[in-house]
Formats: structure tokens, sequence, C-alpha cells
């Protein structure tokens, strides 16, 4: 599904398809963020080709942070042809809690490394400049990917649609997760794109939507 141009979306709706919402940037090359699970990308692909994309043009795989359900699917892309980047704290999370974290799920940590690191700060990837917040709370190395020219915010699971990401899971902090979105709340956005749920559209409904986050999880 396209979101405007350069950003496709292909969201999570049933636990048949995938569990988290995939997101697609299109510059020098694709930019695939969250593959979700391994097992379903084949369906997230299908769904590009029906959107005029080449999945043999994805030559970037974002994790926004590496619990299961978001980098499961890294294992899918070779690595020889698709490179893999996250937040350093994310790939620490893999290789210590994380892997017990898929124990849990009965699932195998992906055998992939990142290429590179994905941290705070300006960043361009396939010549598309993007802005990376790191976003500690429900996950340490949890980031944001905002791009400017666009007025997108890819958030994670750090804010969703009228509710905020867990923070009962190992490495996760209600405080720090709330200054995580005070940050990226800030943000002149015209289209939050979650890790789950619906996004949200509009400049005005995505400041209602942080607003409405702020008293019902933070006011306190």
């Amino acid at each position: 599904m396209k979101v405007c141009d350069g950003v496709y979306a292909y969201p999570w709706t049933n636990t048949m398809e995938n569990n988290c919402n995939t997101y697609v940037l299109e510059g020098d090359g694709l930019i695939l963020i969250d593959p979700g699970l391994k097992r379903y990308v084949p369906a997230i692909l299908d769904a590009m080709k029906k959107d005029g994309l080449n999945p043999d043009d994805i030559s970037l795989v974002l994790n926004t942070h590496s619990h299961p359900d978001h980098v499961d699917g890294n294992a899918y892309f070779d690595r020889d042809k698709v490179k893999l980047t996250m937040h350093e704290e994310a790939e620490k999370f893999l290789g210590q809690v994380g892997r017990q974290f898929f124990g849990m799920f009965g699932l195998e940590v992906p055998d992939r490394k990142a290429d590179f690191f994905t941290n705070e700060g300006d960043v361009e990837l396939n010549k598309i400049s993007l802005k990376i917040f790191h976003s500690p709370g429900h996950s340490p190395g949890s980031i944001c990917i905002y791009w400017p020219d666009k007025k997108v915010l890819i958030s994670g699971d750090v804010a969703f649609n009228g509710s905020i990401g867990r923070t009962d899971f190992p490495g996760g902090s209600l405080a720090e997760l709330g200054k995580s979105i005070e940050r990226v709340a800030a943000l002149d956005v015209e289209y939050l794109l979650p890790g789950h749920n619906e996004m949200v559209q509009g400049a005005a409904a995505v400041k209602s939507n942080f607003d409405f986050i702020n008293k019902a999880f933070f006011s306190y």
C-alpha cells in the first residue's frame, strides 16, 4: 500500500499473514523496515510486486528494534545482496537477553550480524536523508526513523495509534519510553507509521494522538 511518494506500508492484519507492520522506503534501491517473521516474508514481497515494486531492488533491511516479531525475517535475505542495519544496542540485546527471548517464542536468533549500525543522528541510506532517534523504553535498542522531506515518522514499537509499546519485556522502562515519545512528538509529522496497529495520517491527527498518549500513560 502506497502511503506517499517513496513510502509503502505492509501492515499486520492477522496472524496468518504477519505479526508486525513492514515498511518500504524507495530511494536508490529499496529499504525494507522490519521484515517480521521469516515465514511471512514471501507474502510481503508479493504485496510489493502488486504495488509495482521489485523485491530484487531491496538492498537494505533496517530494524527498528530486535524483538523476534520484527527481526526473525532478517534471515530470509541473502547477506551478499542485502545489507542489514540496526542500532548497536539492538544487536547487543540479540546477543544477550534476546537469545532467551527468542526461545520463549520457539524461535532461533537469526544468524545475521549488522553490516553497520544505525545509531542516533542524521544518516543517508540509499540516497535518502533520514534522522534516527534512539528511543529506548520498549527495548534498549529501539529507534524511530524520521524522513523530514516526507514528514514520515516510523515509530516501531515506541508509539502506536492510541497506545504505546510494552515495557514489561526485558530491558523495558516506562520512564525511558516517556522521554523517547516526548522527543519524537515534537517533530513535524504528517504520517505516523507504527510497528503495530493502524497508521495516523495528518499533522492534526498525529498531534492529537501524541496528546492522548501523554494524558493516558504519562500524566500521572
